[in-house]
């Protein structure tokens, strides 16, 4: 695990001796400021401790921001979520996790499990464990086998006399998430059945999922026996799960990460053109290729056209004896393996991400930028796009944000540019038929030689081999040339939990080098949650006014956390860039 230091993070060109000497100063400032904030709130503080509510609250299912105090709105409390004077047993999940806080936030003697991160070097190991002297049961959940990853999911599975709550969000158990830092939570209370209901055996999808989750983790009844007893027919949100893994096949690729993304958009609400913007807490080595094949997910297409055949050494060999021009050959550089390689064009994604100088100017500084992780080395790679980059300013002056959301708008095209999509994808069909045969009559060797890291980088454009083709399902060719699907009702969908916008948490499609198969690779344990986003009544006035400077989502209910539109960086910007990464 991260030491502390480094999760604290750091502006540009400062030494570390500075960064200590400053990070010691902000812990005071954050004590002193959070002294005043509860001083300044504490009519507000009365109030809330007098007035417990009593029963379920979110029967209909709600995404809100988490309250952060100093600032009032429509926010919630983690009191408010767990209800502690009915609360009889409960699971949590995390990265990390203050069990001194958890404690005091719970009521004494209920059964509790607990999943969190661990790490071998610190003596750790996977598995279900007994702490001594407590009702707490430890899970240490399988870990990434592929050499980094960590357990990221954000989980509270609650149960009390009448109903059970689960609550999907971005936030740690830590005091830091939720008094320091903006996290964003999905709640809904689901309700026993009665005893005069006959409980069907096959559970709910959503329960289910939520199943197959613990399982994975390893447990083996705890929690799991309680959810058949609960009626989940009013289920709101669809699970977006992420477990470590290789997930070969189509099939398997559409379980987990941004392949399950796909699955859902193409099955309720499949649009040709979107708008995507991408609000995360961490960042990774981003480049054009996961950008499109993350985009054709966000669209509900099949992420996966076959990736681009690589040559032999042999083919390579011949390739240049043929393209090298002769002695009274002119040189011809389009036909130059340079020039097949040209950088793909970006779509329309926007990532979300604080500059150096909002976090300076934030409220708590270095101690408030504890959750933001970005390493200058991946900012400064020629491949990552840095002109996509949008600013991230909370709604609430000051504050630091650790919410996830991925907005996703639709935009309808015009007769024009529906007719010019059409022939496109027409001319994009017939050459995919004519790649086909071309490469099942001239296959090429494989290259033995080449590494599992040189796979993951093959560009996922062009056919490999005949075996991948004919494993294709017949959408993946016809997506092409698709209409315009699903709910008219349906403008948009919005995503929020705890997946970062990085190939760790979403995943990443190459080639298995062992099967040949398309593969997603995941490294990350990661939970959200998908809301389809409604027409409203004025929408059609709205269509065309993309660029109208007023949040569109907010208006369709999304608690967005940061003002939208976000604006681009101006030209002395730079990303936050955490310490150590």
């Amino acid at each position: 695990m991260r030491s502390k230091i480094n999760i604290l993070g750091s502006p540009v060109n400062n030494c570390e001796d500075s960064i200590v000497s400053q990070l010691k100063e902000d812990k005071k400032n954050v004590k002193r400021l959070k002294k005043d904030d509860n001083r300044s709130d504490n009519k507000t503080n009365i109030n809330h401790v007098i007035i417990e509510k009593i029963g379920p609250q979110f029967l209909d299912g709600v995404t809100k921001l988490t309250y952060v105090p100093g600032y009032n709105g429509d926010y919630i409390r983690f009191d408010e979520i767990i209800q502690k004077n009915q609360l009889k047993s409960a699971f949590f999940c995390a990265m990390t996790i203050e069990f001194s806080w958890l404690l005091e936030n719970l009521p004494k003697n209920i059964s509790i499990v607990v999943a969190k991160h661990w790490d071998p070097e610190n003596g750790d190991s996977q598995g279900v464990f007994c702490i001594p002297n407590t009702n707490i049961l430890l899970v240490h959940p399988p870990m990434s086998s592929m050499g980094h990853g960590c357990f990221h999911a954000k989980l509270m599975i609650l149960i009390y006399d009448e109903w059970i709550r689960v609550v999907i969000s971005s936030a740690n158990l830590i005091s830091h998430d939720w008094e320091i830092s903006e996290n964003i939570v999905f709640i809904q209370d689901f309700p026993r059945y009665n005893e005069n209901n006959i409980i069907n055996n096959d559970l709910h999808l959503f329960a289910k999922e939520l199943k197959d989750y613990l399982l994975a983790m390893g447990l083996k009844s705890h929690i799991i026996d309680k959810l058949p007893q609960y009626d989940y027919s009013k289920a709101k949100a669809i699970i977006i799960p992420s477990i470590p893994g290789a997930y070969k096949g189509i099939d398997d690729v559409k379980k987990y990460g941004h392949g399950r993304l796909s699955q859902i958009v193409k099955n309720i609400c499949e649009y040709e053109d979107v708008e995507l913007e991408c609000q995360s807490s961490s960042l990774g080595s981003i480049t054009p290729e996961f950008l499109n094949e993350f985009y054709r997910s966000a669209k509900g297409l099949d992420p996966y056209i076959i990736p681009k055949q690589r040559k032999s050494k042999r083919d390579k060999e011949q390739f240049e004896e043929n393209e090298s021009p002769g002695p009274s050959q002119p040189s011809q550089p389009s036909q130059s393996p340079q020039a097949l390689q040209q950088p793909q064009p970006l779509p329309p994604i926007t990532i979300v991400f604080p500059t150096n100088k909002t976090v300076l100017n934030s409220k708590y500084t270095f101690a408030g930028a504890g959750p933001l992780c970005f390493s200058k080395k991946c900012y400064e790679q020629i491949t990552f796009p840095k002109e996509i980059l949008r600013k991230c300013e909370s709604n609430r002056n000051g504050i630091l944000m650790h919410t996830k959301f991925l907005l996703a708008r639709f935009i309808r095209p015009s007769p024009d540019q529906l007719e010019e999509k059409r022939l496109l994808e027409q001319e994009q069909n017939r050459q995919i038929r004519i790649n086909k045969r071309k490469i099942i009559k001239n296959k090429y060797d494989s290259d033995e030689s080449a590494t599992d890291s040189d796979v993951a980088d093959v560009d996922i454009q062009e056919t490999i081999t005949e075996e991948n083709i004919l494993d294709l399902s017949q959408d993946t060719v016809t997506d092409y040339v698709h209409d315009v699907q699903g709910d008219n009702n349906i403008v948009g969908w919005y995503y929020c939990g705890s997946h970062n916008f990085t190939e760790s948490a979403w995943g990443k499609l190459n080639v298995s080098r062992d099967t040949k198969e398309i593969q997603l690779k995941i490294y990350n344990w990661e939970l959200g949650i998908f809301l389809p986003i409604t027409k409203l009544r004025d929408d059609d006035d709205k269509e065309n006014n993309i660029g109208e400077q007023r949040d569109w989502f907010r208006d369709h209910g999304v608690p967005v956390s940061y003002k939208r539109p976000p604006n681009p960086y101006e030209e002395s910007d730079i990303p936050w860039f955490s310490l150590g990464w």
